[in-house]
This record gives structure tokens, C-alpha cells and sequence, in this order.
């Protein structure tokens, strides 16, 4: 008795360890490089769960040329690393919104705020 018991108790620990949310940092696994490497990162109000994450996180893993994958439901970003000779951003972006999402390209602050810091050190 103590044996099944036991047995159950391991089972059902396995199956609640293995409940944890899935991770959406993901690789598309495609190695050869044609161009340039690229990040872009859109904004995603619409975006409110881990379900959602996956759904565009499997768009994404479709076009060919994306590297990297990283959607956050909490801070509403889709962060995708991609290879600029294989896909753009304008794809990326109609894959998100393919799906229902909105996809709002977002600046990057860092190099607005180095290619400010070297005008100054020039001056």
C-alpha cells in the first residue's frame, strides 16, 4: 500500500513540475546567415497572456530568417532578432498582426543616445 502510495505521490510531483509556463524564448534554428543581423522590437498592446506569447511566438517561428523570439505579455513587447537578408520588418510585423495583435515598431533609445554621446565628444 505504501509502495502505490508513494508511487502517486512522485506522479503527481512530476506532472506539477512539469506545469510551469513554457518558455518563449525561442530560436527558429535557422543557422545560415545571408545578411545582416538584426533586432527590432514592436509594441503589443493586445498582448495579455503566456497563450498569447505562443500564438505569435509560433508566427513568427515560420518566417524564414528569424533568429530569435522573445514575447512579454507583461511588459507588451515582441523582441525578434532576424537575419535582414531573409525577412524584414515589415514582415515580422504583418505576422504579428496576422494573428490579431498590433504591432507598433518601436525606436531604440540606446542608439539615439550613443550616436548623441559621440556628436558631443566630437564637438
Amino acid at each position: 500500500m505504501k509502495a502505490i502510495l508513494n508511487l502517486v505521490l512522485i506522479i503527481v510531483l512530476l506532472s506539477v513540475i512539469s506545469c510551469g509556463k513554457k518558455a518563449t524564448n525561442e530560436s527558429s534554428g535557422d543557422n545560415k546567415t545571408v545578411g545582416k543581423i538584426d533586432t527590432v522590437e514592436y509594441k503589443s498592446e493586445k498582448m495579455h497572456c503566456s497563450g498569447c506569447e505562443e500564438t505569435i511566438t509560433g508566427e513568427l517561428k515560420k518566417i524564414d530568417g528569424v533568429k530569435e523570439i522573445k514575447a512579454d505579455s507583461k511588459e507588451k513587447y515582441v523582441k525578434v532578432t532576424y537575419d535582414n537578408g531573409k525577412t524584414n520588418k515589415e514582415d515580422i510585423a504583418k505576422a504579428i498582426t496576422s494573428v490579431g495583435y498590433d504591432a507598433v515598431l518601436q525606436t531604440s533609445q540606446i542608439n539615439n543616445s550613443s550616436d548623441t554621446t559621440k556628436q558631443k565628444e566630437k564637438n
